[in-house]
């Protein structure tokens, strides 16, 4: 049994693969002065494009959590292992290669040593290509699908459990102790339940996928994650000088905007269309993998510079260009490029 396409789901893989290009082009707000302009313009680009990683969750959650009707737990894990595990082994070996011979940003960490012994431990260390922490968290979320899948079957209420206390210990418990100056990155606190809310946008995508969520509680959802975003720009503006506008997350903003795009296309018949973002949907982790590869390619085209002499590149990543024009030239050029190398039969478990 072949599973059914949605099109809110690849049109927010679409979405979501843009938003990581705009997160990455507008390093600025990591690295420039939080006072300057275009540090706070940079801060309010990622903030309004941050749900991105969200969304790939809530989408495999959305289309994996109810594989028990398609196929065997086998043929889950061998599907899983070929399309994410295998491309992500190769492509850390590419990028350890890459890290010592040049340079690439953000993400790749350049090294001077080269053996396998230094492979292991940066691989475990997540410090070959940080930008993978993405393959270590979706592969842990497959281990616990077939567990979840047993509840999504026949316990919704006990998955939308789930969820209530993801939402508690990812937004509620956190801003209620930054208020007070509580650290609860230490201590027995810290446990995975607290330290993770990955596995909460996991199963949230399949209870929208499901309608499991009222309208009245949808468009709940809908404001609050309005609210969120507006309160988190502002707090972008002010440069995070009003204590109460901190540490609030982008948890409902992420699931209003899924649940948004989810309604808006509700009605939507154009087979065109369907197809059009089915086809470009499946790019998305193609350019995920490859981002840094082509922004270090038009980096050096356009700038003549790479990340080995800071200072200039420092000053590339101010330049308008990189920051608001960027995005729209990588995913122009890596779209087709990925969607043609895919056509190759041997390449769809190299590049997923």
């Amino acid at each position: 049994m072949e599973k059914k396409r949605y099109l809110y789901i690849d049109i927010l893989n679409c979405m979501a693969i843009f938003a990581v290009l705009v997160q990455h082009t507008a390093q600025i707000a990591h690295q420039g002065n939080p006072n300057e302009q275009i540090t706070i313009i940079g801060n309010i680009l990622q903030t309004i494009f941050l749900p991105a990683v969200g969304i790939f969750f809530m989408n495999s959650g959305a289309m994996l959590l109810d594989y028990r009707y398609r196929q065997s737990t086998k043929e889950f894990f061998k599907k899983r292992f070929l399309r994410v595990v295998v491309p992500f082994l190769i492509w850390s070996v590419f990028y350890y290669w890459y890290s010592y011979h040049y340079y690439a940003f953000p993400g790749i960490f350049h090294r001077n040593v080269f053996s396998l012994r230094d492979f292991i431990q940066s691989f475990v260390d997540d410090k070959i290509n940080s930008l993978f922490w993405f393959f270590f968290s979706i592969i842990q979320l497959y281990l616990a699908t077939p567990v979840f899948a047993v509840l999504a079957k026949k316990y919704k209420d006990i998955l939308a459990y789930v969820v209530v206390v993801g939402v508690a210990c990812g937004i509620v418990v956190p801003y209620i102790a930054a208020l007070k100056g509580v650290n609860l990155s230490s201590g027995n606190i810290n446990v995975p339940l607290l330290n993770s809310s990955w596995i909460t946008y996991y199963v949230m995508g399949y209870l929208i996928k499901e309608d499991y969520l009222s309208d009245k509680i949808q468009m709940t959802i809908i404001a609050l994650g309005t609210l969120n975003l507006g309160i988190d720009i502002l707090n972008n503006i002010f440069v995070n000088k009003i204590v109460y506008f901190n540490n609030l997350g982008t948890m409902f903003y992420t699931f209003g905007l899924y649940i948004l795009i989810k309604r808006l296309t509700n009605h939507a018949r154009s087979e065109r269309v369907t197809k059009f973002f089915a086809v470009l949907s499946s790019a998305s982790l193609g350019i995920y993998v490859l981002h840094p590869l082509f922004i270090q390619l038009f980096d050096w085209y356009l700038f003549h510079v790479t990340p080995k002499v800071w200072d200039s590149y420092f000053e590339v990543l101010q330049n308008p260009i990189h920051i608001y024009v960027y995005p729209f030239v990588l995913y122009l050029v890596m779209a087709p490029i990925v969607l043609l190398i895919k056509k190759f039969k041997l390449m769809k478990y190299i590049l997923p």
